[in-house]
């Protein structure tokens, strides 16, 4: 795969609820977990029952690292909120810090595309990753047709 270009922003933090799950990289469990998550997120119609929700867009958030990519971590699913009060039992909610981000995008079939992006993130050792709330975005050029793109956000470390 050829070297995939990104952009460098800084994003406002934000609020999150949704459901989660704690999972690893390791023996392909995150792909078994997070597509029941997903499964789940679905089924039970969690974007409806999101209070305070601020707009369409769902949010992947992956967090709690207990390392590096390779070790632990949790994954949300949900949608942005104005505020994380008085959120039912059956949701979690979690703050996504200012930070200065590494957007990829990935274009085209999915999960495909996603996988081959996050595949590539793992690959820059270069890449500067904080390790503290790393999300995908999707948003409405996801529900385009032949589009289905899915922003990827990686925290950066603070480097002066």
């Amino acid at each position: 795969m050829k070297s995939q270009e990104y952009t460098i922003k800084q994003v406002e933090g934000f609020d999150i609820v949704g459901i989660d799950v704690t999972t690893t990289n390791e023996n392909g469990q995150a792909a078994d977990d997070i597509n029941a998550l997903w499964q789940r997120f679905f089924t039970e119609a969690i974007g409806d029952q999101i209070p305070n929700r601020t707009g369409e867009a769902i949010y992947a958030v992956y967090t709690d690292y207990e390392g590096d990519h390779t070790k632990p971590y949790r994954v949300i699913i949900g949608c942005k909120v104005s505020t994380a009060d008085d959120i039912p039992d059956n949701l979690v909610a979690h703050h996504v810090p200012q930070s200065r981000v590494g957007v990829f995008s990935a274009i085209g079939e999915q999960p495909a595309s996603l996988i081959r992006t996050w595949e590539h993130i793992w690959d820059m050792e270069s890449l500067p990753r904080a390790f503290t709330s790393d999300y995908e975005l999707y948003g409405p050029r996801f529900f385009e047709p032949n589009l289905h793109e899915v922003l990827i956000h990686i925290a950066f470390e603070n480097l002066q």
